[in-house]
């Protein structure tokens, strides 16, 4: 006998879809930083292949913020729009 699962209030909703948007903007902002640094690391001395592959993997990082930030703006209109503009919202 199991029991049947409640969804989760708008508020909790809400908060589920900003935690996935403020990740997404953290990992662009982190990932930006050190590919910003590993940048100049490689202007400084280009034979290090470890920098090379660091700066295309915060470059990954970077690509991969945008896809989620996307992701999270797409999901928070489809519950704006199923719930109104305000659900979830506290005052």
């Amino acid at each position: 006998m199991s029991e049947p699962t409640a969804e989760p209030s708008l508020i909790q909703q809400r908060i589920a879809l900003q935690r996935r948007k403020n990740f997404a903007l953290y990992t662009i902002v982190f990932s930006t930083v050190l590919l910003a640094g590993w940048a100049v690391a490689i202007a400084l001395d280009p034979s290090a292949v470890y920098r090379w592959i660091s700066l295309v993997v915060f470059g990954a990082g970077v690509g991969v913020g945008i896809f989620e930030l996307r992701r999270a703006r797409r999901a928070i209109g489809e519950f704006e729009g199923r719930h109104g503009s305000r659900a979830g919202l506290q005052d």
